[in-house]
């Protein structure tokens, strides 16, 4: 660049900037932005987006919900009325149809702890049910069903680490706490408040931990002394009566609503009024029976009749009802459960093989992954002493449900009856004291998968550990079980300390059971096993389990 030294004219002519095109240029600059700020906002749309779509209507989801029902996916039918029922939140129909399909998934759920979770939801969607239309008699019927089958998920006898309660406790001068009430809470009803006088605080939250003297709840340390009340660990005369109360008020709303008199059947036989649920239960299937099948609800009233003659003993007019049902309702897998239940309680093998497997297939053709059929096929086998068959299909139900203790404790139990001690001790361990990661999934390679690589592929698919079952009605065959075959292998030089494992598990049996004879007798012979020098597991004698006709 060569430099002159003249100045520097940056306009070619000279001339002044029109002041009126500045402000023009401005006014857009001001205009673009004020634009982009509303964008942001949401109050302007940008140009040139799509035209919307159609958006799903609530009776959209409900009919979806209906298809899946009828088809037997009773997952899919939950996740579809939900989402109706969150379009149209004031409508009472889908949320007690909600309810009525959640309470019939809880008997497909393989552990206790998960039935009570559904049936907790299944409370929730029938009280919102009720409080959107008080006066609706169809949401009393079914609010009567969903209440009863909860009284008959209550099977717990003590609250337990991971149970939801609510806790009221006096605040002392330093902050600390003191229970005065702990009782069993739903998961609903997660919170907290303190009294106006401050003194007083009451919360939920889920048990981390008990002890002698305190327990710890959601992170804070309750002090628990000889005051403090621990209310309603079992909650089934509370549900009952709600149960009852609830029939009766649909009764009253409309004294013709069939559904009710059904479900008021259902809870008298829970409440041992057999006669009286005979005559309920008979007189709505006559009912339906001179009105026709297309009464939306009578798959339901068949059922519940089933349900009594059931438990009257008269098993072959029960699965005449049962079979009523299943025709209106064919992919229903607990209508096929029950039938077939019942067919084994005939002696009639092989028809009870027939409708479990029909549960099973149907469960294939939907792609659920539901153990309870192959559970009852092994259950079936094992009245028959076929003990090899039984465990085969167990095995399978664990495949599909590998972190389930109580599969563990089934299968645990198969090979203890087919004598193959080992076996039975390595899988009830994990029904009873839990499994690592590790030997959950050696457990899998070993005895589902047949390999003898314990790090097979199959079982690296399994990442989380196996929680023990506490000891209670569920899991006491388990437990006593368990003892048994530890006790066999004393002296036995690979496992050189199973007297001790066994006598901790034969002391919280007699802590617990000690005045039952079957229990008493078991731990007497366990504990002389263990008290000689050594023994061998083919003197040890098959402990006699309680009898169980469920499925």
């Amino acid at each position: 660049m060569r430099l002159t030294g003249e100045r520097l004219r940056l306009s070619r002519n000279g001339k002044r900037s029109n002041p009126w095109r500045i402000l023009i240029y401005i006014i857009l600059i001001a205009g673009g932005v004020l634009l982009l700020q509303l964008e942001k906002a949401g109050q302007v749309q940008p140009l040139f987006l799509p035209a919307p779509g159609p958006t799903r209507s609530a009776q959209s989801y409900a009919g979806e919900g209906e298809v899946h029902f009828s088809a037997g996916d009773l997952e899919k039918a939950i996740g579809a009325y939900k989402l109706a029922a969150s379009i149209e939140p004031d409508n009472v129909d889908l949320w007690y149809k909600l309810a009525r399909i959640q309470t019939y998934s809880s008997d497909l759920l393989t552990t206790p702890e998960a039935r009570r979770t559904r049936l907790s939801e299944a409370r929730e969607s029938i009280e919102r049910a009720i409080e959107v239309d008080p006066e609706n008699t169809t949401a009393y019927a079914i609010r009567a069903l969903v209440y009863d089958w909860s009284a008959t998920a209550e099977l717990k006898d003590s609250i337990w680490v991971g149970d939801v309660v609510r806790i009221q406790a006096v605040i002392d001068e330093g902050g600390g706490l003191t229970a005065r009430i702990i009782e069993l809470a739903d998961s609903a009803e997660l919170g907290e408040s303190i009294t106006e006088e401050e003194t007083m605080y009451i919360f939920s939250g889920v048990v981390e931990d008990i002890g002698q003297d305190a327990w710890r709840v959601n992170g804070r340390t309750v002090i628990r002394n000889s005051q403090t009340l621990i209310r309603d660990p079992n909650r089934r005369e509370e549900f009952l009566t709600e149960a009852e109360a609830s029939a009766t008020q649909a009764q009253r709303l409309d004294p013709n609503n069939n559904l009710a008199l059904a479900f008021y059947a259902e809870v008298l036989v829970d409440m041992q009024k057999f006669a009286q649920a005979l005559d309920l239960s008979q007189r709505a299937a006559e009912v339906v029976d001179q009105a026709g099948d297309q009464y939306e609800f009578s798959m339901d009233i068949y059922r519940v009749y089933g349900t009594v003659l059931e438990n009257h003993g008269f098993y072959l007019r029960a699965i005449e009802e049962y079979q009523k049902a299943e025709r209106l309702s064919p992919n229903l897998t607990f209508l096929s459960l029950s039938i077939g239940a019942n067919y084994r309680r005939l002696r009639d093998v092989g028809r009870a093989l027939e409708y479990f497997d029909k549960a099973a297939q149907i469960n294939h053709q939907l792609g659920i992954m539901d153990p309870t059929p192959y559970l009852a096929i092994g259950k079936t086998y094992q009245q028959q002493g076929e003990f090899f068959i039984a465990a085969i299909n167990i095995e399978r139900a664990l495949a599909i449900d590998p972190g389930n203790p109580d599969i563990y404790g089934r299968l645990g139990i198969a090979y203890f009856q087919a004598r193959n001690w080992e076996s039975a001790m390595a899988i009830l361990k994990c029904a009873v004291r839990g499994c690592t990661v590790e030997e959950s999934r050696e457990s899998l390679c070993r005895f589902v998968y047949r390999s003898d690589d314990l790090e097979c592929e199959e079982g690296q698919k399994f990442n989380q550990g196996v929680r023990g079952l506490e000891l209670g009605s569920n899991s006491l065959e388990y437990y006593y079980t368990y003892g048994s075959v530890l006790a066999a292998y004393n002296g036995h030089e690979d496992y050189p300390n199973v007297c001790s494992e066994a006598e901790d598990v034969f002391d919280e049996l007699m802590a617990q059971y000690g005045d039952d004879p079957i229990v008493s007798s078991i731990v007497i012979e366990g504990r002389a096993i263990c008290a000689s020098p050594g023994s061998t597991p083919d003197l040890l004698s098959t402990p006699t389990p309680f009898p169980d006709e469920s499925s």
